[in-house]
């Protein structure tokens, strides 16, 4: 069985770290790749057809996140888009985004992994 590919779009080194470390914890995830930018991440879901996307909101580069989330979702539809923000007060507008599947605040990365086991129909890996 392949793993599920994940686009980490994240500028902070220490953050892509964390996400990459939350992902390690189950074998069905991968990172595929991490991205500085939303432009850069475009280019990226091109070619590694994501099946989720863990989406910052401040990001390098002239797009955040929450602009990125709808041209993301069209060049890999199929991927789950997390936004994945420090910014509690873009819950609503990331709720008003359909192509964003869900929000998630940094301060409770330790809901990642089950959000995104979650989001692709995994459920929690058996004990």
């Amino acid at each position: 069985m392949t793993a599920m590919k994940i686009l980490v779009v994240e500028d902070d080194p220490d953050v892509q770290f964390l996400i990459e470390a939350v992902f390690s914890m189950d074998d069905r995830f991968a990172v595929a790749a991490v991205a500085a930018s939303a432009e850069e991440a475009l280019e990226t879901a091109r070619t590694t057809e994501p099946g989720v996307i863990v989406l910052d909101h401040g990001l390098a580069g002239a797009l955040t996140g929450i602009e990125a989330a709808s041209r993301l979702k069209e060049v890999a539809p199929n991927a789950e888009i997390i936004l994945f923000t420090a910014h509690a007060e873009l819950r609503h507008p990331a709720a008003a985004e359909p192509a964003i599947d869900a929000f998630l605040l940094k301060t409770d990365s330790a809901k990642l992994l089950p959000l995104a086991q979650r989001l692709t129909g995994m459920g929690a890996r058996p004990a």
